[in-house]
């Protein structure tokens, strides 16, 4: 993958009762969708990728995890100024990593945002 690949690590803390709990979760960013229907094709079931992609001319946020041969791809619509997610959900269910690129087609932008975790 070479230029279309940069990996950053990100540490969260979260508090579980009277102790604090901390870990490394890693996540690379993926610059072409070509990279990211590779990454869909070798998606372990505790991965996933996020795309930041558009809907209806709005921003929007992808997600992809896999479990089994089943993936599911999530939609959330973007509200407001925030960028925060919207209200609306749309999640479908397909089999093969052909069938989640012809969704992340209908939803990505031709300048695509990717990261695989």
């Amino acid at each position: 993958m070479g230029s279309e690949v940069a990996q950053m690590g990100l540490v969260f803390v979260f508090e579980v009762g009277d102790r604090a709990v901390s870990g490394l979760f890693y996540e690379r960013e993926v610059k072409s969708l070509d990279a990211v229907i590779e990454a869909v094709r070798v998606l372990d079931e505790d991965s996933g990728i996020r795309l930041i992609g558009e809907r209806n001319g709005k921003e929007c946020l992808v997600f992809v995890t896999r479990f089994g041969r089943k993936y599911t791809v999530m939609t959330y619509g973007m509200s407001g100024r925030t960028g925060a997610p919207g209200r609306r959900l749309d999640a479908v269910e397909v089999e093969g990593a052909d069938a989640v690129a012809r969704v992340i087609r209908n939803s990505a932008p031709r300048r695509i945002r990717a990261y695989v975790y």
